[in-house]
This record gives C-alpha cells, structure tokens and sequence, in this order.
C-alpha cells in the first residue's frame, strides 16, 4: 500500500528543469504540464506558458520607468500592481533588472532544450 501512495504521488509530481538561477531566486519549467515557476525567496509564482510571456512583457515596460515611489526604507521602488487587488510588489530599480536577466535567461535556455529536445517528457 506505501509503495503505491509513493508512486501515485511520484506520477503526479511535476519533473521540472531549472532553466536559470541566481543568488535567490530561480525559474523552472515542467515541459508535461508546461507550468513555469518563479521562486524568489519565500514567493512561488506559477504561470502558463503565455501568461508567463505576458508578466515579462508587462516587466519589460517597467525596465524604463523612471519613476517611482519613496517607501519607508527612504528607496524608491517601482509598483508593479498584480491582477489581485490585494497584491502588489514592489521592485528598486536593480531588482527590477535582476528580475528581467533571470527571465531572459530562463527563456534563451527553454528554448535551447525545446531544441535539443532534451527537457522531460521528449523520448
């Protein structure tokens, strides 16, 4: 019986690949569900394929944003609204730009094993 739960729960696991990392933060891909999870810290973000294409749009026209807003912490951030009203987040400058190489990269390396065919789930 434990080994069928252990099995049962192994098929229903995603086997995603870690398409790029830094110092907190990563992005991986389940290529059978084709789900993609940002990871930043203590934050899970998961998207669809297009809605991930769609929050790094949304992303890359806040790179030249050169406004922002004063927090307590006397830095200003950039306020980035999600669709959940209760939900912002709020990036300096630099975070913003670290976000977008971690995303960029993300995206060059999904690509180049969607070429290769070598993510999970080609045979």
């Amino acid at each position: 019986m434990l080994s069928l739960k252990i099995r049962l729960k192994e098929e229903l696991m995603c086997k995603t690949i870690v398409l790029s990392t830094q110092e907190d933060s990563a992005v991986s891909h389940c290529p059978s569900c084709h789900v993609i999870y940002v990871w930043h810290k203590n934050l899970m973000l998961n998207f669809s394929e297009q809605d991930f294409m769609s929050f790094k749009s949304m992303l890359d026209e806040y790179r030249y944003c050169e406004s922002g807003m004063p927090f307590p912490d006397q830095r200003e951030r950039i306020l980035l609204h999600t669709p959940h009203e209760d939900i912002s987040f709020a990036f300096t400058q630099e975070e913003l730009l670290q976000l977008l190489k971690l995303l960029d990269e993300a995206l060059f390396m999904k690509e180049v094993y969607t070429l290769m065919r070598t993510e999970p789930g080609f045979r």
